[in-house]
């Protein structure tokens, strides 16, 4: 795999290969043994999991490799091979060119104040109000805050970033989009495309049709 990442186009345009004895890394490793394939993430999960020795849970690392690290790695409601990825499925593309949807100055934090940015939200949840360094009211376990992007599409700028547990950011994924007090502003089309039924975008398609502006 190294051999083949190093010989690629990615490490000139600022893709990084995670470290092998990390999740992201194994994560990686496991797709691209299985490069070309679509996988499940519960598959995937239970894998790479029993190659760390732990017990398995949540595989952030899925949907973290493409859009953020810059991998070509397809996910739930993109197309693939002409069919429609389920939610839940992956398949790494290969190493040719970086996932279309990934960019530097998105996840350049050189520009961002975060210490300020918490200060705004007095160290709170924008979404939920979860208080850093104390138990989540819900979960129980110790709030630490994340960046959350207000707008995926835009880089993290102090005006697109709002504090946000693990929870709400994890929820959040690349599939909403937020104002600033951490209030869902609408679905992305992403997310359209991954949180409604087929029956659903089904009526969808017939009310776009019938829409006389577009």
């Amino acid at each position: 795999m190294k051999e083949e990442f190093h010989n690629s186009p990615l490490p000139k345009l600022g893709v990084r290969l995670p470290k092998e004895n990390t999740q992201k890394g194994q994560t990686l490793l496991f797709l691209f043994e299985n490069k070309g394939k679509v996988v499940s993430k519960d598959v995937a999960e239970a894998s790479v999991f029993s190659r760390m020795s732990s017990q398995p849970k949540d595989l952030q690392s899925l949907r973290h490799l493409g859009k953020q690290d810059g991998f070509d790695v397809l996910q739930g409601g993109q197309e693939f091979n002409g069919k429609l990825l389920k939610r839940g499925e992956y398949v790494l593309v290969g190493f040719e060119k970086p996932n279309e949807f990934w960019g530097f100055a998105r996840r350049d934090e050189s520009q961002l104040d975060w210490s300020g940015i918490k200060s705004k939200y007095q160290n709170t949840c924008a979404t939920c109000g979860a208080k850093e360094g104390k138990k989540h009211r819900f979960t129980k376990q110790v709030v630490v805050l994340e960046k959350g992007h207000m707008d995926t599409s835009k880089p993290m700028t102090d005006s697109n970033i709002i504090p946000q547990c693990k929870d709400c950011n994890k929820v959040a994924k690349n599939d909403l989009v937020f104002d600033q007090y951490g209030r869902v502003r609408k679905l992305t089309l992403e997310g359209i495309m991954k949180r409604q039924s087929v029956n659903d975008l089904k009526e969808l398609k017939k009310m776009l049709i019938i829409r006389e502006d577009l």
